[in-house]
């Protein structure tokens, strides 16, 4: 491609002097840490209250990323030994590592051809230990989040959405990371925004926003820029604080969040309807549309064959940033090989050698989620950047269609 092709990390291609002022402000004031130092640190409460906002919660709080994001959640939530967490086949290793750490059984779910969490499997794959339901929002766009929360609601579970890939996406016009229990976001170099790291936790519900408050730092939530030692609430904390530096680019970026969405999902509907009536080629479902935030587009080819020549093909003219979906590393659940070997946390074992567990016997390897399976081998992913111009969109199209034959 061309020299002015733009970089597949959305938020970076909307770096500009704002992020460099941002920085350089907490460096000269040299208030580094979130809650105190020489001059009055704000840029992480300025993130918070912004997030607040724009999510439309009660309550936000920056961590220091996506992952710490999940553990800290899943802490807040009180997930341990004899509880099972339902997950897509298709997400980031990441929401796994949050299960195990927390001594859960990972129960994994079937995804359907919207590539998320697929509700008619999700009402199978609940038990009696079911205590958590963490729908993805993967590569991009919202999970049925409808159909989800009724199946959640009707039996009293909660809902943690992963909306690391969909930061700035909606269902039916509400934020994607405000529709169940708790949300979590990253800001980690590939996402919709970046600050390089960081991550952020949203929720309406008080209790648990000061559990996650105790649960991200020192185990007692923060009162006054100091920790309340005598707080009610008394937990193991994780020390995943924001630092004012990671807050200051976060801040700036979220403010731009709408613009890049609204720029890359542009530019994916416009390649998809470029791409409509290819015989042999069936895009990816949308659950909805207008709430997808368009970093990725996945064509769904006839067989496993052709979508490894269609993958080839698009490499070779010159699209780096394209998988067919099996190799699509640790995003599908048969490649965690710790996940498949059930890999120990030390050698006292793991969740699944505790007698709290002992009911939860589940297989990992490739074939547990067979229609997942058979739906990842047809299919392939291309990234869409985030700052393409009409002729850039134009050719990408156009490649894909001469590698599509």
């Amino acid at each position: 491609m061309d020299s002015n092709w733009p970089l597949e990390f959305p938020g970076v291609n909307w770096l500009d002097e704002a992020e460099r002022r941002a920085v350089l402000d907490v460096v000269e004031k040299g208030s580094l840490f979130r809650y105190y130092g020489p001059d009055e640190p704000n840029h992480v409460q300025q993130f918070e209250a912004y997030a607040r906002s724009y999510y439309g919660v009660k309550y936000a709080l920056g961590v220091n990323s996506g992952t710490g994001a999940l553990l800290t959640a899943m802490s807040a939530l009180s997930i341990g030994p004899g509880c099972e967490v339902i997950v897509p086949s298709y997400m980031w290793v990441a929401t796994i590592n949050a299960i195990i750490w927390h001594n859960a059984i990972p129960v994994l779910c079937e995804v359907d051809d919207s590539f998320t969490m697929n509700p008619a499997d999700l009402e199978k794959k609940i038990t009696p230990r079911t205590r958590l339901i963490v729908p993805v929002h993967m590569s991009g766009a919202p999970s049925d989040m409808e159909r989800i929360i009724e199946i959640a609601s009707r039996r009293g579970i909660a809902v943690l959405e992963d909306c690391a890939q969909s930061n700035g996406g909606s269902f039916k016009g509400q934020k994607l990371g405000t529709l169940g229990t708790i949300g979590i976001y990253s800001f980690q170099i590939n996402k919709n925004v970046t600050a390089g790291e960081g991550g952020l936790i949203v929720t309406n519900d008080e209790e648990l926003y000061l559990k996650a408050l105790a649960a991200h730092d020192l185990g007692v939530p923060w009162k006054n820029a100091a920790p309340d030692a005598v707080s009610s609430i008394n937990l193991w904390g994780h020390g995943r604080r924001m630092s004012e530096l990671c807050g200051a680019v976060a801040n700036v970026q979220i403010r731009k969040l709408q613009q890049i969405v609204d720029h890359m999902r542009q530019s994916k509907q416009r390649i998809r309807e470029a791409l409509y009536n290819i015989g042999g080629l069936q895009l990816r479902r949308m659950n909805d549309p207008e709430g997808d935030t368009g970093p990725a587009l996945i064509l769904i080819l006839e067989d496993g064959e052709h979508a490894k020549i269609v993958a080839a093909n698009i490499k070779k003219k010159g699209l780096d940033t394209v998988w067919h979906l099996p190799d699509y590393g640790l995003h599908i659940y048969y490649n965690i090989i710790s996940l498949v070997k059930k890999v120990p946390l030390s050698q006292a074992g793991n969740p699944w050698m505790l007698k709290e567990n002992a009911d939860s016997l589940y297989d990992y390897e490739k074939g547990a989620c067979p229609c997942s399976d058979a739906l990842f081998d047809r299919s392939v992913l291309v990234t869409i950047p985030s700052r393409l111009t009409k002729q850039q969109e134009e050719a990408m199209t156009n490649i894909i269609k001469r590698a599509l034959g």
